[in-house]
């Protein structure tokens, strides 16, 4: 409502090692890739590159010693994700990106319409990944913490993704949908 003309295409990428965020994406990065090999081709597209909940590692964190290895080749990284069921992740995060002079981003991660907007980042206006870095270091965070029975949506949405695919091939299609 806001701005319905601007649409950043974003990819999360699951890699190897655990997760980045990407914008300003011009080709789907595979999964399962090395950390480096990602960032190498999201480096070759002009990619904005965040890391993605960096120490949650009940959902694809990051074990110290890689995060060391790409922390300098990202743009930066999240300290504060909505979905951390333990807040101690986002403050390790926060410590890390003090301690290394990174740029801060901020994500709801929302699976669900209530979630969209819970933590945000207000940042100056742009229409690059290149604009995104230079106005990321004056972004002012707003956060707040999902409920952790939030999860439970996921489940269940994965539940019946798994139910409908397995419904489309069984023989016996009779199943309601």
């Amino acid at each position: 409502a806001m701005d319905p003309e601007l649409v950043i295409i974003g990819e999360e990428i699951l890699t190897t090692q655990g997760e980045l965020l990407a914008c300003f994406v011009t080709e789907e990065i595979p999964k399962y890739l090395q950390p480096l090999d990602a960032i190498a081709r999201l480096r070759e597209q002009g990619a904005f590159i965040s890391v993605s909940h960096p120490f949650d590692l009940r959902r694809h964190g990051w074990r110290l010693a890689d995060l060391e290895q790409i922390s300098s080749l990202v743009d930066a990284i999240e300290v504060f994700n909505s979905r951390c069921q333990v807040n101690i992740f986002n403050k390790q995060a926060q410590a890390y990106a003090e301690t290394h002079g990174l740029a801060v981003t901020v994500g709801s991660d929302a699976h669900t319409l209530s979630e969209v907007g819970r933590s945000r980042l207000e940042l100056p206006a742009f229409e690059s990944a290149e604009g995104l870095r230079r106005v990321i270091r004056l972004g002012k965070a707003q956060t707040q913490l999902s409920s952790p029975f939030i999860h439970l949506s996921s489940t269940y949405a994965r539940f019946i993704k798994e139910l409908r695919k397995h419904h489309e091939n069984s023989p016996d299609r009779s199943f309601p949908t």
